[in-house]
């Protein structure tokens, strides 16, 4: 009888003590977690106008190229450089538009996939329009940028 409960009780550890079965091996590496690409790129379509954000990653740093294309508004293109704050990059964005170079601060709102860009109150300091308060701009989906393959 002795015996039975023995194996009874042996029986129940073994059922409630499952072996994981995705056990690795010996000398096996464990899979490298997914690491965010320090490279990404951004658009906005529609049938009149095309916004694209490409952002490089450099540590607390962000670089990379702005472009507008807007309907009856003149084609600007050119570099940003800024940083992230929380989940809002701001940056200074030097592009040329008919022939002249100018320098304005942008900012967009990372939601998930996407950058939603800011607006405000503007002002001009030392021939560049800067934001009079970054903290209280407004971020209007109507031009959303998800995230596309860089080309």
């Amino acid at each position: 009888m002795k015996v039975i409960n023995f194996i009874i009780i042996i029986a129940l550890i073994t059922a409630c003590n499952p072996q994981n079965e995705n056990k690795e091996q010996p000398g096996s590496q464990p899979p490298a977690p997914e690491t965010p690409s320090p490279i990404n790129c951004y658009s906005y379509t529609s049938a009149a106008d095309t916004i694209t954000l490409k952002v490089v990653h450099v540590g607390q740093s962000i670089t990379g190229t702005l472009e507008y294309s807007l309907k009856e508004k003149d084609k600007n293109k050119g570099t940003i450089q800024g940083v992230m704050k929380d989940n809002i990059l701001v940056a200074d964005y030097t592009f040329m538009s008919e022939g002249v170079q100018s320098v304005r601060q942008v900012a967009f709102k990372l939601e998930g996939n996407s950058f939603i860009e800011g607006y405000g109150e503007s002002f001009s300091e030392n021939e560049k329009m800067k934001f009079r308060n970054v903290d209280s701009l407004t971020f209007s989906s109507s031009f959303k940028l998800t995230e596309v393959p860089c080309q």
